[in-house]
């Protein structure tokens, strides 16, 4: 399945709870609000309302920190988690919480599964994880895709990490500020991503995240394409992107990917 096909899940919310856990809950997008940093030394991500088979996020925590997903889990159905985690990734728990006791509890009901990563150090990484009933042949019921980039105590945080989901989409913010777009390639399908950053976006640098390092190993599965952008100048501009084979970028008129930027 082709980047085009993903139905990534935009976090577009940030709020602190009282434990000092930053939950980035996945909503909408286009919204022309600058958000809240989903940056801090304990992440949480909220996939539980994401639809579709397949949910694609991203977050920055402080390397050193720990990321917190929560996904729907029904363990009496036959599914279960299970996710491929990259060198320099830790899972150090995985747990599931039924649905609240009540006067007319329903039986077979589902709860939630919350599993924790701990990121030692800097980088960016992807945890792939898959629901499923392991005596299936099939195509898992649901794949999530969660990159993780840790940023070292020395660099300035991104203030956000943009995802299909977002596409198109308005972001606000100040000059000077970084922010990642991270969009999910296939190479071994020839397709691409060939992105173009209008006047005052400065690329930093870019990377290609494969999981071919995780375990178990995710043979032919798609990684993700990372740009690292700052804002230099103030004013109204652009990201697009157009996922393609490079015979057919240069001629391909719609974008795939899309992002208004207000620069004050």
């Amino acid at each position: 399945m082709d980047g085009r096909r993903i139905a990534a899940v935009a976090c577009g919310a940030a709020v602190v709870l009282a434990a000092g856990l930053t939950l980035v809950a996945c909503g909408g997008s286009g919204s022309s609000a600058s958000p809240t940093p989903n940056y801090g030394m304990n992440v949480g991500v909220n996939d539980t309302d994401s639809s579709g088979k397949t949910s694609a996020m991203g977050v920055a925590v402080q390397a050193g920190g720990q990321v917190v997903l929560v996904e729907p889990d029904n363990p009496t159905t036959g599914y279960q988690w299970n996710f491929a985690v990259p060198l320099g990734v830790t899972q150090v728990s995985n747990a599931f919480t039924g649905p609240s006791p009540s006067a007319s509890p329903l039986v077979g009901a589902g709860g939630v599964r919350t599993i924790t990563f701990k990121v030692p150090q800097p980088g960016t990484y992807v945890v792939i994880g898959t629901y499923a009933r392991p005596w299936e042949s099939k195509q898992p019921a649901k794949t999530v895709r969660l990159s993780i980039y840790a940023n070292p105590a020395s660099q300035p945080a991104p203030a956000r990490v943009f995802t299909q989901k977002d596409s198109p989409g308005t972001f606000a913010t100040d000059v000077g500020t970084t922010f990642v777009v991270d969009l999910v390639e296939n190479p071994s399908t020839a397709y691409t991503w060939t992105m173009h950053l209008g006047p005052g976006l400065t690329l930093l640098h870019d990377q290609v995240v494969t999981p071919g390092q995780a375990s178990p190993a995710m043979v032919g599965v798609p990684g993700q394409h990372l740009w690292f952008i700052k804002v230099e100048k103030a004013g109204t501009t652009a990201v697009t992107g157009i996922y393609a084979l490079p015979s057919e970028a240069a001629t391909k008129n719609a974008a795939d990917f899309s992002l208004t930027v207000i620069a004050k």
